[in-house]
């Protein structure tokens, strides 16, 4: 679960922070001597209690029965926006969805707050990271070399206005999803409308599902499915929107939420369009003779 820190788990959320950002030193050569302000070496309790006390970040914290095992906190700033510090997760938890999760608890919680932009950088080498980034709407905004840093600093923003002020969640599984909203859903597009109820129903039965559900209107607004053999490849279809509820975000939070599954990220994916290729291109989708895309497995 994610709930907010207590002052005295900082030490704990230190130690954290440090093992998480030690992977990313590790694999781009960065130390204590070369690298003294980077995360993994310049976090300590004494920091994190200033985020706390002096700057008054919200902090949280993804915690499971065997320990705490994620953290990242929200500097909010003026002009409604916010910056997202340290989002993290300890090594032997990945591919898990939890900083997903954590990423998602982040953009609710700023859009509670009133923010419409949430800030955040990273390491520019880091493309993995930025690809995952980018596959929750994140885009780059902007790069800066410092002299302490052997790297470059890459900064990247969320857009949240999208999708605030409405209350949905994403629901996954063909039994939590009514057949009759599908229905409705796939006889608005230009691929499927001619589809009988019975060959949705089996193309349903024999997929992974995906939903975005309305709850203050207690409706299906959205809906995806995947085909896959979970071992090489997995196929995106049936991606639908309701027309009412268009250009707020859904689609990009759903295709976000799909390409970013443990089961999914390193798998190839392919999917066929006519007329959305710039959405799916944000997701690492390429576009191969006109219609055709494959995105590549995430390494």
């Amino acid at each position: 679960m994610i709930r907010e820190v207590r002052r005295e788990e900082l030490s704990a959320c230190a130690d954290l922070i440090r093992k998480s950002f030690q992977t990313v030193a590790d694999e781009f050569g960065f130390t204590r001597e070369n690298a003294p302000r980077f995360t993994a070496f310049a976090t300590t309790e004494e920091r994190l209690l200033w985020h706390m006390d002096g700057e008054h970040r919200l902090m949280y914290l993804y915690e499971e029965d065997d320990g705490l095992c994620g953290y990242y906190s929200l500097l909010l700033r003026d002009q409604n926006e916010c910056e997202l510090g340290n989002l993290s997760v300890l090594p032997e938890y990945r591919h898990r969805g939890i900083g997903g999760k954590l990423l998602q608890h982040a953009m609710k919680t700023a859009e509670e707050q009133k923010c419409t932009v949430m800030k955040l950088s990273i390491v520019k080498e880091n493309t993995v990271l930025r690809k995952w980034y980018e596959g929750y709407g994140a885009i780059h905004t902007g790069t800066e070399k410092f002299d302490f840093f052997p790297f470059t600093c890459g900064y990247m923003k969320i857009m949240l206005q999208e999708t605030a002020g409405m209350d949905f969640r994403i629901i996954e599984g063909a039994d939590q999803i009514n057949i009759d909203e599908v229905v409705r859903l796939l006889k608005t597009t230009y691929w499927a409308n001619n589809r009988s109820k019975e060959q949705i129903r089996k193309s349903m039965e024999n997929s992974s599902c995906y939903g975005i559900w309305l709850n203050d209107e207690q409706k299906l607004v959205g809906f995806a499915r995947v085909i896959s053999d979970f071992a090489t490849t997995y196929y995106l279809a049936d991606v639908i929107i309701d027309s009412d509820y268009r250009h707020r975000g859904l689609g990009k939070l759903l295709v976000s939420h799909i390409v970013s599954q443990p089961e999914y990220t390193c798998l190839r994916g392919l999917l066929l369009t006519m007329d959305a290729h710039g959405l799916y291109e944000k997701y690492g989708f390429q576009t191969v003779n006109g219609r055709a895309m494959v995105k590549s497995p995430d390494r």
